[in-house]
């Protein structure tokens, strides 16, 4: 009995692979949350966690509302009911073994490192906010099918309302070192640390006039990434059926040097 041959495959495997990358550069990008659009998702993030602080005997951390240096426990975030299944656990191989620390515990650890970095970067006369709803400091929460922790914060006074987020990921193993992996590879520049990692730097200013955001990116040697960004966006409008609007205010405050000191922070790293 003949048997017809099978038709050749329409897979093309090279492409899914490189479109699997390209994804991912994606969401670390998106991860460190450039642009109003995931400050302002953050209400509806489904998988926030904090950790031993929230209660009573909890632990005791430097506070923003004003002042990132000031005394006060984190604070409490409750997770949202799903509307749907939850999202899968990304599964990309990583540079080493991905930690193993608690995630509340995570949350933490980097939240009492993050806010003195701030507080040694950022002007007087400017207040620095968290953006969770019902709590004033900056802290971080994680983010579970990315394995992925955030902080976003504002930095208002003086005319400026600028946007900040500070974000940490697994490196991936295949991911492009230094400008390759940029949103934006024209206008980043890119080097060696000294422990063996690579920061690269950058800034944009999108179509839109007015319109600016600066960024730094370092691979540390220990298998984090870590993606500090700043911009000026903001949107306007959206309640009760009005219509949403951009808005620019003046250039970001902080420079790329500064966002760069907050990025090599020795302690913001996923292994302590």
């Amino acid at each position: 009995m003949a048997v017809a041959a099978a038709p050749p495959s329409r897979v093309d495997v090279d492409q899914l692979i490189a479109d699997d990358r390209r994804r991912r550069r994606h969401r670390t990008w998106a991860a460190a949350g450039t642009g109003v659009a995931l400050v302002a998702a953050v209400a509806v993030t489904p998988a926030l966690l904090v950790g031993p602080a929230a209660g009573p005997a909890g632990l005791t951390l430097p506070v923003g509302g004003g002042s990132p240096s000031a005394d006060a426990s984190l604070c409490p975030v409750v997770e949202p009911e799903p509307s749907g299944p939850p999202a899968p656990q990304q599964s990309y191989d990583t540079v080493r073994d991905r930690p193993t620390e608690r995630p509340d515990a995570g949350v933490a650890r980097l939240t009492l490192v993050l806010r003195p970095a701030l507080s040694a970067v950022v002007p007087a006369g400017l207040s620095v906010d968290g953006t969770i709803p019902g709590c004033d400091p900056v802290q971080f929460t994680y983010e579970k099918s990315h394995w992925h922790y955030y902080a976003h914060a504002r930095l208002t006074g003086s005319g400026q309302v600028d946007n900040l987020t500070v974000s940490l990921i697994p490196t991936a193993a295949d991911e492009p070192v230094g400008c390759a992996a940029a949103p934006d590879p024209r206008t980043c520049t890119s080097r060696r640390l000294p422990d063996g990692g690579t920061l690269a730097i950058g800034g944009a200013k999108p179509g839109e006039e007015g319109a600016e955001q600066r960024w730094a990116q370092v691979r540390r040697a220990d298998g984090t990434t870590v993606t500090v960004t700043t911009d000026n966006y903001h949107i306007e409008g959206g309640e009760n059926g009005t219509k949403r609007t951009f808005r620019f205010g003046p250039p970001p405050v902080l420079t790329v040097a500064q966002l760069t000191a907050i990025a090599t922070t020795p302690g913001l790293t996923l292994h302590p």
